[in-house]
């Protein structure tokens, strides 16, 4: 069974202008939430139509990383996604390591919607050295109080397993056991899901004892 596609929708309109670097740099690192957000925005965009805004990913990083502001947070993870995190010689950027700060806070948050947000960003990003120190959080939110938490780390586990499964070589056990205590039925969903995607033999046997 095939995973759950994930869009992000954005404008994409012929007439805005190209911002200005100094511009941007000045909104990053001096505006307000609102101020940032609207430079971050289209700093995304700009980077979707091929424009390279290579120099302002440590400004993002110091200015707008640290932000409580939840909607900044999502459109960080947009950031994420596009911004650039390979060099020429195609190995992953020595900064790059500081979006794992970013996850692993988020991961942690307070908040359990921008929590369920950076386990669904999980499912596309397919860096493994972003994804290792990502891994024992991601497990523990299937246990978190909130059922939309546990959702999404299904999700997460169910994508980094297809994607690089060395990394959670245990998913489908896992997952099996998680079935086992969980009460919610979209967690359960999404479980069953990754088990028939996954191992099937497993899913027909989990089947087969739930009937009994």
């Amino acid at each position: 069974m095939s995973q759950e596609l994930v869009y992000s929708l954005v404008d994409q309109r012929v007439d805005r202008d190209i911002p200005n670097l100094q511009t941007l740099k000045r909104d990053l690192e001096r505006g307000t939430d609102e101020i940032k957000l609207e430079a971050l925005q289209k700093i995304i965009i700009g980077s979707l139509n091929g424009e390279k805004f290579d120099s302002l990913f440590m400004f993002i990083i110091r200015f707008v990383m640290p932000t409580k502001n939840k909607i900044l947070k999502k459109h960080l993870l947009f950031y994420w996604e596009v911004c650039p995190k390979y060099d020429e010689t195609g190995k992953l950027k020595q900064e790059t390591i500081l979006i794992c700060n970013s996850l692993l806070n988020d991961l942690h948050h307070s908040n359990e919607y921008i929590q369920g947000a950076t386990l669904r960003f999980l499912c596309r990003l397919k860096d493994n050295e972003l994804l290792e120190p990502l891994i024992g959080p991601t497990r523990e939110c299937l246990n978190h109080r909130h059922a939309y938490v546990r959702r999404n780390a299904v999700l997460a586990i169910h994508s980094i397993y297809k994607n690089q499964s060395h990394l959670v070589p245990d998913a489908p056990e896992l997952i099996l056991n998680f079935l086992a205590a969980e009460s919610d039925s979209m967690c359960k969903r999404n479980a069953i899901i990754m088990l028939i995607d996954t191992d099937l033999g497993m899913a027909v046997d989990w089947l087969l004892g739930s009937l009994n």
